[in-house]
């Protein structure tokens, strides 16, 4: 008869005391690991949210106070609410004094905008151009102000005797938004060659905006002085012999 076949079997060999300390201390290790791994993520979050706290309360003590500033530069170049008026001049200095500061806490479009008006009533036209340019270089996403921008520009150009300077922007308010201020450009260059004389340029302006806008808010303007102009002037008197 065949001899059964004896399953042999596997001694297991004892686990040695090393390799077990080897084994728990392996685990501690992994654990300290974990744990410095988490503090110093715990660290890093708390620092991020004390810096974000940081931030937003200084952003907002910095928007405070260069809105305070904003607000009685206002009430300067408007003349309200001040104890102790002030002549014009003295008014738009101050004005333009405040707003200059408020714009160095935190730059805002309106500001300015308002910098180069106070400029402007201040007639000194040179610094108006470099405000206003300013505001066009770094507010030129500003579509509801632009359009305003162009004109002050343009009128300070005039004032500057830049005229072909102050033309080309009105050309750029013409194009603007495909056209939306092209009466508002068509009038002020008539205007402007109307005042150095160039009467024909300034009759054709005039009957562009007409046929073009007829409901524009500068139609009864453009129609009371292209009859003007196309009036036969009066010849001087004879001086007496």
């Amino acid at each position: 008869m065949p001899k059964a076949i004896k399953k042999r079997v596997t001694k297991k060999l004892p686990v040695r005391e090393e390799e077990v300390r080897g084994i728990v201390a392996h685990t501690i290790d992994a654990v300290k690991e974990r744990k410095k791994f988490f503090i110093l993520l715990s660290s890093i979050v708390g620092a991020v949210i004390v810096v974000s706290l940081v931030v937003i309360f200084y952003n907002a003590s910095v928007t405070k106070k260069a809105y305070s500033l904003e607000q009685q530069a206002g009430n300067y170049y408007y003349g309200r609410n001040l104890k102790n008026p002030l002549p014009e001049e003295q008014r738009w200095r101050k004005a333009l004094e405040l707003y200059d500061k408020s714009l160095k806490t935190k730059e805002k479009p309106l500001v300015q905008f308002y910098i180069g008006n106070c400029y402007f009533k201040l007639n000194d036209y040179n610094n108006a151009v470099k405000s206003y340019k300013a505001f066009i270089d770094k507010y030129h996403g500003e579509e509801d102000i632009l359009p305003l921008v162009y004109q002050k520009l343009a009128s300070s150009y005039v004032n500057t005797g830049s005229n072909d300077d102050a033309l080309k922007t009105l050309e750029t308010l013409k194009k603007f938004k495909n056209g939306a201020f092209k009466d508002t450009g068509l009038i002020e260059e008539a205007r402007l060659y109307e005042a150095v004389g160039r009467t024909a340029d300034a009759q054709k302006r005039y009957e562009e905006l007409i046929k073009e806008f007829p409901n524009s808010v500068w139609d009864a303007e453009a129609r009371s002085r292209t009859e003007t102009l196309k009036a036969p002037k009066e010849k001087p008197a004879p001086s007496p012999q």
